[in-house]
């Protein structure tokens, strides 16, 4: 039930940053949206931020649940639908004072995306867990630059990018 109202409460904090620029939607215009009072957004979360946090945490760990079922494909789908989803919310975030906790957003996916990545798919021989860490970060790294130039563009075609991006994977070993 709780999952069920938070994600009703992502759901109307998507549709007003359709109406409104990120750093401008409140606490008091998301119950509004919703039809709830404060006093459930509150018992939910700390503040919007935290919403966020929950929310991209909530959706890459479903999108990664994919990559363990051996499911790339449909995994890749989700990540672009997710990308998609948020779309507005990465440009209205990418010029206002919001713009690295968005990043960090973003980075922390992808983080989590590809560490499953590599757990799932890969039989890569590294020398430390530390090698590990770098790999992802530098990856990662890349991979949210890259969303940001995306976004950046007036249409940001994510199913493009994303190809690109399995597409670099390749020179990765195959499978275990």
């Amino acid at each position: 039930m709780a999952s069920k109202a938070k994600n009703a409460i992502i759901s109307a904090f998507l549709e007003l940053a359709k109406e409104y620029e990120f750093e401008k939607i409140t606490v008091t215009n998301l119950v509004e949206k919703c039809s709830i009072s404060r006093q459930t957004f509150y018992y939910h979360f700390n503040d919007i931020e935290e919403m966020l946090k929950w929310a991209f945490k909530n959706e890459t760990n479903i999108i990664c649940s994919y990559q363990t079922e051996g499911k790339w494909k449909e995994s890749a789908e989700l990540y672009i639908n997710f990308l998609n989803k948020y779309d507005r919310l990465l440009r209205s975030a990418v010029y206002s004072s919001k713009f690295i906790f968005i990043y960090n957003l973003l980075k922390s996916s992808f983080d989590t995306y590809i560490t499953s990545y590599f757990e799932n798919k890969t039989n890569m021989s590294v020398n430390s867990k530390a090698d590990v860490e770098f790999l992802v970060n530098c990856l990662s790294n890349c991979f949210t630059g890259l969303v940001l130039e995306e976004i950046q563009k007036e249409k940001s075609d994510y199913t493009e990018l994303l190809g690109k991006i399995v597409k670099g994977f390749k020179v990765f070993p195959k499978n275990k």
